[in-house]
């Protein structure tokens, strides 16, 4: 009897041991994919929420865009590798309104994200700014002696229209991109409550 009790103990510890020590996920506040808000958001909002601009973009042959940047936020939580922690990066879009981001700027999102995505120059892109960095190389995965990438892969798998922002969202999958978006929306949405 005594063992078993012992055992139970044992384990109860263990668990609250195990609760007490894994890190507490941030708040998510999911919104859609195009989202309206008075708040006219700046660089400045994103940047007071953790992003950092590691380059500004030429805007001149971005229709109605006010600025764009490209950076990262780096996350309290460990990457997939469980070595380092965990970066997202992002391509911001600024324009003077939500309208003027739905009219003018989803267009030439849509080009930078997903399998249909027009990551370089000979894909005819309307806006060339920035193609690099939304280019992702992935090795070939099937012959690790061949030093061979294919550096044509989005970065940016999905983006969201949240105000006068347009925020393009790095992710493998549709879904990861997804949920990246919703992490800096949410993040942008707690900052002005």
């Amino acid at each position: 009897m005594w063992g078993k009790i012992k055992t139970i103990l044992i384990l109860l510890i263990f668990l609250i041991f195990l609760n007490c020590s894994s890190e507490i996920k941030e708040e998510v506040i999911k919104i859609g994919k195009i989202t309206s808000t008075s708040t006219q958001f700046s660089v400045e909002d994103l940047i007071s929420i953790g992003f950092k601009k590691n380059k500004t973009y030429k805007v001149d042959e971005l229709p109605k865009a006010l600025s764009a940047y490209f950076g990262f936020i780096k996350f309290n939580e460990p990457a997939r590798d469980g070595k380092t922690k965990k970066v997202i990066e992002y391509e911001l879009r600024f324009y003077n309104s939500h309208d003027d981001a739905i009219q003018y700027g989803t267009d030439y999102a849509q080009e930078r994200v997903g399998s249909e995505a027009k990551l370089k120059k000979t894909h005819n892109p309307r806006w060339k700014e920035g193609l690099k960095d939304a280019r992702l190389c992935i090795g070939d995965q099937f012959n690790t002696w061949k030093n061979s990438a294919d550096c044509g892969q989005p970065k940016f798998n999905e983006f969201y229209v949240y105000g006068n922002l347009i925020v393009l969202c790095e992710g493998r999958t549709i879904d990861e991109a997804t949920e990246n978006c919703e992490i800096i929306t949410s993040r942008l949405k707690l900052s002005k409550r």
